[in-house]
């Protein structure tokens, strides 16, 4: 069974890994989305910015409404802004789980995005840190197709840039 300071730290160590794609982005890049009906990638950033501790706010209020409030205060961002939005989201991560105890996370009812009833811990596993290990993917494919083609397993897993390897040159 994973504790809640493990899950803590999970959901924090996928927020810096996605803070140092991020810094792969170029601004001529935030306009790009594969499709038209897909987030662009300032979008992309924007969501990532609030997608779990708004889940988190969310999920303990059993109100979805607060997460809509992140959606429409994160319009505003921009690229520079993504660090101190990320630190932001670390920070309140962090402070709910030093908050809250295991038995809480484990027995507390609350109401999914669409509704229907879910327990709290195991759908903050399910949700808000799941969202942020798929959509840092879809950032990690965003940035190697727009102007960051050399960025690889350690930049995405990791939150590093690979080693050169020994028959490379610097």
């Amino acid at each position: 069974m994973i504790t809640k300071e493990q899950l803590a730290a999970s959901m924090i160590r996928e927020c810096d890994v996605i803070v140092h794609l991020t810094s792969k982005v170029t601004h001529d890049s935030l306009d790009y989305r594969p499709s038209p009906n897909q987030r662009s990638m300032l979008e992309l950033l924007r969501y990532l910015s609030y997608c779990a501790s708004g889940g988190i706010r969310s999920l303990v209020a059993a109100d979805w409404s607060i997460y809509s409030a992140c959606e429409r205060e994160s319009r505003s961002m921009s690229l520079a802004d993504f660090p101190d939005a990320m630190a932001r989201q670390k920070a309140e991560i962090a402070s709910f789980f030093e908050s809250i105890s295991e038995e809480a996370l484990a027995t507390t009812q609350t109401k999914a995005p669409g509704g229907g009833a879910v327990m709290l811990g195991p759908y903050i596993f399910n949700g808000p840190f799941k969202w942020l290990v798929a959509y840092k993917m879809q950032l990690f494919l965003y940035a190697k197709v727009n102007g960051a083609p050399d960025i690889g397993t350690s930049n995405l897993w990791g939150g590093v840039d690979r080693a050169p390897r020994p028959t490379e040159t610097t």
